[in-house]
């Protein structure tokens, strides 16, 4: 019984696997993202090459977690648990190389100012988005900033610090569903200062430079 198999037994203990399968591991993808790819006669998991050295119990985590959005069924098990777990933890591990100055700057006052200066600078990296202005990738341990903020510092440090509790607060995961604004998270973030004037603000600038994208496309 190969690992797709032994995965898919774990949720359905009573179902007969009858798929062609396969695990193809690649470069394309960052920290430990991987998808999959399935039709009524075959799966195929597409991971990251960082997975190949990953323990085979916390590796059927992922493939039972890929497995039960695309077969839309709410389960746990002890090796998902396992799967988020390692996800969780990953911080501590993945290499700090990506670096920003100005992303430097407003996450030490961000670290000072809300959080005691407690929390373990993750990489820093500037991104293009308009509608994203920030995100934070926990498999490679990375606060992704919105280059649109770099002359906006009280913007920049809101979405900071929105990003920063992602980092703190990771994510819950229950029956295969994430939830990556829970309760105290949502508490954490309305203690911001002005956060709804700052909220307003981001919507502005959001629709400001979504326009200006569209009229440059004239030209």
């Amino acid at each position: 019984m190969n690992i797709v198999e032994k995965s898919f037994k774990g949720i359905y203990p009573e179902k007969e696997f009858n798929l062609d399968s396969d695990i193809k591991y690649s470069g394309r993808f960052n920290g430990f993202n991987a998808n999959v790819k399935y039709n009524s006669q075959r799966i195929v998991f597409n991971l990251s090459r960082n997975w190949r050295g990953v323990s085979e119990e916390i590796k059927i985590g992922l493939l039972q977690e890929l497995m039960i959005k695309i077969f839309k069924h709410k389960v746990s098990t002890i090796n998902i648990d396992l799967y988020n777990n390692f996800l969780r933890s990953l911080h501590n591990s993945v290499p700090k190389t990506e670096n920003q100055p100005i992303l430097e700057e407003s996450f030490n006052r961000v670290n000072e100012l809300f959080f005691y200066n407690n929390l373990e600078k993750p990489n820093l990296k500037l991104g293009d988005g308009v509608n994203k202005l920030g995100h934070y990738e926990y498999s490679t341990d990375t606060i992704s900033i919105s280059k649109n903020l770099l002359e906006h510092s009280e913007l920049l440090d809101y979405v900071m610090y929105h990003e920063m509790l992602h980092k703190k607060f990771k994510f819950q995961s229950k029956n295969g569903r994430h939830t990556h604004h829970s309760r105290e998270f949502r508490i954490e973030e309305a203690k911001y200062p002005n956060a709804k004037e700052l909220e307003r603000r981001l919507s502005l600038l959001v629709t400001k430079q979504s326009v200006k994208r569209r009229l440059l496309r004239w030209f």
